[in-house]
């Protein structure tokens, strides 16, 4: 079939050029490696011992906690690929970083979330922050899966720096930084009782991939998302999920938020695209050649795609629910964040203000399919 135009967006949207920003200059933040003696199970996947960036605020008893994204692996070959770079292993971890996202240093665009304690951890373990492997076998290709315990382990150091009388706590990642955050929030809340937990996922919200098998599929680049794959994935990474959900469904559902949220009790803000990138070219079969003249067929299935997007989402969209949600009509994954707005702001305005001033803010695109003009392309 001929490719057809990309669909053409409308301008449905109020938006405001006062509202245009600037590129960010993050902080540069400096890494500590965890003490192994201290945290044993807190490995990379090659063994060596995880570590954070920490950005610190002495005066502040507010602290930020990013979870780095970047995939995910199940067999040998695809583990392989990884060890030799910081995805698997903190040999190649840099000295110092800059801070993006919630955790940027930037006074204009994240004005009160840049004075909290901010701290990122790079991500090593390739089980999207579940796993809890404590021994490298011929069942794990010869790697640790030690996501959990590394954040486990940044913790019990954070927690003689101040977190552990912290007043509150917001844990943020994107992708796969993402997904894993929400087996961790009523966890995290339960470790820091007396402190306010908030989760900010970034392309963080999955559910089971059924791909596009129409002209022009593709198949998996990152790990198979299927339903059937879920098993396998749990079991390799021997994975931590949140303890209500594994208590009442089968706890390999509760790897991805879809199935596990209703089971959570900590309040999100849910940072979503209409149309996810990566979900849709890596997971779920979406020829990347076509963009940005998808064909026919696959408009279509972005269009059965966006909205059980929507229908995921429709909870925390309802009058009276705590969560905020901003979900533009985008093709975007973890770039082009900061310049897609959604009635004039974009997600750091729409969090902070939710965050700080208890404005409630549910900002989703109804102008159709890819419609936002604020997208980065």
């Amino acid at each position: 079939m001929t490719p057809s135009l990309r669909v053409v967006k409308s301008s449905q949207l109020n938006l405001g050029a006062a509202h245009k920003m600037e590129l960010v200059e993050a902080t540069t933040a400096l890494l500590t490696l965890l003490n192994a003696s201290n945290v044993p199970l807190a490995k990379c996947m090659d063994g060596t011992p995880g570590g954070y960036y920490h950005a610190a605020n002495a005066s502040s008893r507010s602290w930020i906690i990013e979870l780095e994204g970047g995939g995910e692996c199940v067999d040998k070959a695809d583990c392989e690929k990884h060890i030799h770079s910081a995805l698997g292993s903190s040999n190649f971890f840099l000295k110092n970083t800059t801070l993006k996202f919630l955790l940027q240093d930037d006074a204009v665009a994240n004005p009160r979330l840049r004075q909290m304690n901010r701290v990122y951890v790079p991500y090593c373990s390739q089980d999207l922050w579940t796993g809890q492997r404590v021994a490298a076998s011929d069942e794990t290709f010869g790697y640790f899966f030690s996501g959990h315990y590394v954040l486990e382990g940044v913790l019990d150091a954070l927690d003689a720096l101040g977190l552990a009388g912290a007043h509150d706590i917001i844990l943020t990642g994107e992708s796969a930084g993402g997904i894993g955050v929400w087996p961790h929030l009523d966890w995290l809340a339960a470790r820091y009782p007396k402190a306010k937990v908030t989760g900010a996922p970034l392309a963080g919200y999955y559910f089971f991939a059924v791909p596009y098998t129409g002209p022009g599929h593709t198949s998996s680049s990152l790990a198979d998302f299927r339903e059937d794959a879920w098993p396998g994935h749990y079991s390799l990474w021997n994975s931590t999920v949140d303890a209500s959900c594994a208590a009442a469904i089968e706890p390999w559902r509760c790897m991805l938020s879809n199935y596990s949220f209703p089971y959570i009790e900590t309040r999100v803000f849910i940072i979503e695209a209409q149309t996810d990138k990566v979900q849709l070219e890596a997971h779920d079969w979406v020829p990347s050649s076509q963009d940005p003249f998808w064909s026919a067929p696959v408009l279509d299935y972005f269009g059965e795609w966006s909205h059980n997007m929507s229908v995921a989402l429709s909870p925390s969209m309802a009058v009276g629910h705590p969560n905020g949600v901003f979900s533009p009509a985008c093709f975007i994954h973890t770039d082009g964040w900061e310049t897609t707005l959604i009635k004039g702001i974009n997600y750091l305005t729409a969090f902070d203000r939710w965050y700080f001033d208890d404005e409630t803010m549910k900002l989703q695109d109804d102008c159709g399919l890819l419609c936002n003009p604020t997208c980065p392309h």
